[in-house]
C-alpha cells in the first residue's frame, strides 16, 4: 500500500522548515518585576528581552528594531520563561516550526504563529523554553513587525518588540 502513495517533489522535501538549516541561533526570554519590589500588589512591568540586552519595557516611539534580520534567511530562537506565570509567544508576518520543547525534541509537521511557554516555579535550574525555527524566507515580509506575549495585559505591560527583517542584497 506504502508504495502507490504518492510522493512530494525533492524541492518542497528540501525546502520544508524543518530540513533547512539556521544560519544563527538567538535566545530571548519573558521575565517581570512588581512597579514596587516592597508592594507585591503593586502594577508589574513585563518584558520580553534578547539574552544578553537590559531588560526594558517596549517602548514605541524607539527608533531602532530589537531584532534585525535578511530576508531569505532561517533562525533558530529559543525562548525561555524567566517568571511564575505562563506567557504567550507570538510573532507577526511569519510562521515557526516547533523544533524543541523543554530540550526534547519534537517532530510537528505543521507551522504555527503562537505558542504557550510554561511558567517558572523557581525550584529547576533551568527555565521552560521552546526552541523555534523562524522562517524569513517570503520575500513579502520586508518590513518592521511586532513580537510579543499574546496575553493582552502583558503585552500591554510592555511585553513586546520590534524586528525588521531588511531586504537580501542584490549583489550576493
Amino acid at each position: 500500500m506504502a508504495s502507490n502513495a504518492p510522493q512530494l517533489p525533492a524541492k518542497f522535501v528540501d525546502n520544508w522548515l524543518g530540513n533547512v538549516h539556521a544560519v544563527r541561533e538567538r535566545k530571548l526570554y519573558f521575565s517581570e518585576e512588581p512597579l514596587d519590589p516592597k508592594d507585591p500588589n503593586s502594577p508589574t512591568k513585563f518584558y520580553l528581552t534578547v539574552d544578553g540586552e537590559k531588560p526594558l519595557q517596549f517602548d514605541p516611539n524607539a527608533s531602532a528594531p530589537n531584532i534585525v534580520v535578511h530576508q531569505g534567511e532561517v533562525e533558530d530562537w529559543v525562548i525561555e520563561n524567566r517568571s511564575a506565570e505562563l506567557h504567550a509567544f507570538h510573532i507577526h508576518q511569519v510562521h515557526f516550526l516547533l523544533t524543541e520543547w523543554n530540550g526534547i525534541p519534537v517532530d510537528e509537521p505543521y507551522l504555527r504563529d503562537t505558542i504557550n511557554v510554561g511558567y517558572w516555579d523557581g525550584n529547576k535550574a533551568e527555565y521552560p523554553r521552546v526552541k523555534l525555527r523562524m522562517d524569513f524566507r517570503d520575500p513579502r515580509i520586508v518590513g518592521t513587525f511586532m513580537y510579543h506575549c499574546h496575553l493582552l495585559e502583558h503585552e500591554d505591560g510592555g511585553m513586546m518588540g520590534t524586528i525588521r527583517v531588511e531586504a537580501r542584497s542584490k549583489i550576493e
